[in-house]
């Protein structure tokens, strides 16, 4: 009996043992899962949220028991749902292992969050699917960058493209004012300097703030050359800040490059006015610029809307929160933005 004894206090220690183990394991198990820096939840076979870690549920801003109310279905972005929804199927038909996908869920806001989602299925053991497992990876700001990266390269690629027409037209005007063809080539080469700096403003982004002023000399000096008398500007002293600078720097360099092109830098005898204004107090301080040109001929309104128009019409204006609007009338063409004031100028 004693042996028996024995054997069975043996066994019964050798499995507490392992349930011991077993039990630091599923706890360690826990922490890590509710400690990673990526959501992970389990979603069921309605597609709601059985479990979520701590991620999941920042990155989405809902807290866990909110999210156990919503399905992963309805928090999808409608662009990406079929895709998501045949990948799923494909997923628990066995047609695949696992897959990735980037899509946008909406958050507890109501704004979306790109995301990368990487799903595989939890089977029971008779193998049927019991549940998903999803790990969901924010990558909002890549996609963000990505996007500016696409404008960026559209935006130079459209500089490329007009650079051929702001040339010819800078050798149409320039060429019978010049005496020499040493003049020729030097006030030429002057202003596709100037061009280039335009360019590099693109390019840095507007990392720092500027002189409202200095920014509007700065953008006209490549199609201005030494005549400053086709221009007259006029405003309050304003700095910008950086996302302003950028904006007004591409809405600047398109109507300067236009009115050479087809404006009033394409004749003699036209000129533009610039004017730009603080509006109100307070918190609904306002800012209002205006572009005018009187042409020495008429302008004839383009028959479509191209990359150059929208970047008046609303990529500039979005980039400071604002509005514009673009007319062509009897006496020329204008342009005029209006936008918080608190988004283009330096906080004092």
């Amino acid at each position: 009996m004693g042996i028996k004894a024995d054997i069975a206090e043996a066994g019964e220690a050798s499995i507490n043992e392992k349930s011991s183990r077993l039990g630091r394991s599923v706890a360690a198990h826990g922490l890590a899962f509710e400690n990673a820096t990526v959501g992970i939840g389990h979603i069921s076979m309605t597609g709601h949220w059985q479990y979520a870690n701590g991620a999941l549920a920042r990155i989405l801003g809902y807290s866990v028991a909110e999210l156990a109310e919503l399905t992963c279905q309805e928090m999808t972005h409608p662009d990406e749902l079929p895709e998501d929804a045949d990948r799923v199927l494909k997923l628990l038909a066995g047609d695949l292992k696992h897959y990735a996908i980037d899509k946008r869920l909406r958050r507890s806001d109501g704004s979306y969050v790109w995301t990368r989602k990487t799903l595989v299925v939890k089977h029971k053991e008779n193998g049927y699917p019991e549940y998903l497992i999803a790990v969901i990876e924010d990558i909002d700001q890549r996609k963000q960058s990505e996007a500016e990266n696409a404008f960026l390269i559209q935006e130079l690629a459209h500089r490329s493209r007009n650079l051929l027409s702001v040339i010819s037209s800078l050798t149409s005007l320039l060429a019978p004012t010049c005496q020499s063809v040493e003049e020729f080539q030097e006030r030429l080469l002057d202003r596709l300097h100037a061009i280039s700096g335009s360019n590099n403003l693109l390019l840095s982004g507007g990392r720092e703030g500027a002189p409202l002023s200095a920014l509007v000399h700065g953008q006209l000096e490549a199609f201005l050359g030494g005549d400053r008398s086709l221009v007259v500007y006029d405003g309050p002293a304003l700095t910008v800040n950086a996302r302003a600078a950028h904006s007004l720097g591409m809405a600047l360099y398109e109507l300067a490059s236009n009115a050479l092109k087809y404006g009033a830098f394409s004749h003699p005898g036209g000129r533009i006015e610039i004017k730009w204004a603080k509006e109100g107090s307070g918190s609904d301080a306002a800012f209002r610029f205006v572009w005018r040109e009187f042409p020495a001929k008429a302008i004839t309104p383009p028959s479509r809307i191209g990359f150059g128009a929208s970047v008046l019409e609303s990529v500039a204006p979005m980039g400071v929160g604002g509005r514009a609007t673009r007319l062509f009338n009897e006496d020329g063409f204008v342009w005029t933005l209006e936008a918080p004031l608190a988004s283009i100028q330096v906080p004092a």
